[in-house]
Formats: structure tokens, C-alpha cells, sequence
């Protein structure tokens, strides 16, 4: 029995054009929000997401005046406990 190969090809931009759009939407979620991120490999940032910017594609959040991609956020809090 064969299988066609082409209906993978076609979806997945597709999936990847959806989990972009999921991406920016959970880091527009974030804005007004406080985090906690791994600024570095020894260093716990903490402040208010001030926004959101694109750079290759990739939502990042803005935090302290620094842009961070959404895997280095640890914990995301209302306020600023």
C-alpha cells in the first residue's frame, strides 16, 4: 500500500503559520503582566512585560527594556508581587 507524502508537505507551514500566531498571542497575553525569565545562564530577571516584538518570526517579550524569547519566561504573575 502507498501513501502520499504530499499532504505532509502542504500542512505543515500550516501548522507552523498556527503555532506562530499561538506563540504571539500567549506573549501579547503576558503584556502588563509580571515574569520572572532566565536572563542569562545565572541570572533570575524579574519586571513587567512592556511588550511584545517579532525577530525572525519569533515573538519576544519585552521586559526591562530587554527583548526575551517566551522559553526563557519561568513564571508569569497579575502584579508586582
Amino acid at each position: 500500500m502507498r501513501t502520499s507524502t504530499k499532504s505532509n508537505v502542504r500542512t505543515k507551514p500550516l501548522f507552523e503559520d498556527k503555532l506562530g500566531e499561538i506563540r504571539k498571542d500567549i506573549a501579547s497575553a503576558m503584556i502588563g503582566r509580571t515574569v520572572s525569565l532566565l536572563a542569562d545562564a545565572k541570572t533570575i530577571a524579574r519586571g513587567m512585560v512592556a511588550g511584545v516584538m517579532v525577530e525572525a518570526g519569533m515573538p519576544k517579550v519585552v521586559v526591562n527594556g530587554h527583548s526575551y524569547d517566551l522559553g526563557r519566561v519561568l513564571t508569569v504573575t497579575t502584579g508586582l508581587n
